[in-house]
């Protein structure tokens, strides 16, 4: 997860700093901030242990636009209540964080509503909490496809709603038996929140 957060920060400090032919058209971050809620659902350790749906805070900025397309970045942190101590083990709850990248295409409808389907890929760091102490971390893979929706306000403010489909791959180790069980999980995750277009 660190080493992932490093990477992605160096690669946006070069694209940064690159002197590119009209890059006030190419380069204009926007910003957006909402909650999210992650419905995990099939035969795995955070559907079945843990109480759906999970609640969270989500955060994305796109930095990097060509034609009608956008290249970003996205944080995520949410919690989910353990509810099947014999699965979950002896904690409260898990919180999962993770950064991950997007590329979006963006389809205007009319002059308020703009539909971007888009594509996100990155790191996943499960923590495990009980009584105000962390008992455990995995860290994995994430990748997932969705489709924002955003309503303009004016040229610098919209609402947004995303819908989006993932699949989080955790480096476990257990028995073989196991594997499958705690090292998958997928996830439809809704999220709604404001945006800033520069």
């Amino acid at each position: 997860m660190n080493k992932l957060f490093f990477i992605t920060l160096l690669f946006s400090s070069f694209l940064w700093s690159q002197e590119v032919q009209n890059q006030q058209n190419l380069v204009h971050p926007d910003f957006a901030i909402g909650i999210v809620t992650n419905n995990y659902f099939g035969e795995n350790y955070l559907s079945k242990g843990h109480q759906n749906r999970s609640i969270g805070i989500q955060i994305k900025s796109n930095w990097i636009h060509y034609n009608d397309f956008s290249l970003g970045i996205g944080l995520e942190k949410s919690t989910q209540k353990v509810i099947d101590k014999s699965i979950g083990g002896n904690i409260d709850k898990s919180n999962t964080n993770s950064i991950f990248g997007t590329l979006s295409y963006k389809i205007p409808v009319n002059n308020e509503l703009i539909i971007s389907p888009e594509l996100n890929y990155g790191g996943i760091e499960l923590r495990q909490k009980s009584g105000g102490k962390f008992y455990g971390e995995q860290n994995g893979t994430r990748y997932g496809a969705g489709i924002n929706i955003n309503y303009m306000f004016e040229k610098y403010f919209s609402i947004y709603s995303n819908v989006s489909y993932s699949d989080y791959n955790f480096n476990t180790k257990t028995s073989q038996e196991y594997l499958d069980y705690f090292k998958n999980a997928t996830a439809i995750s809704i999220s709604i929140g404001i945006k800033f277009h520069s």
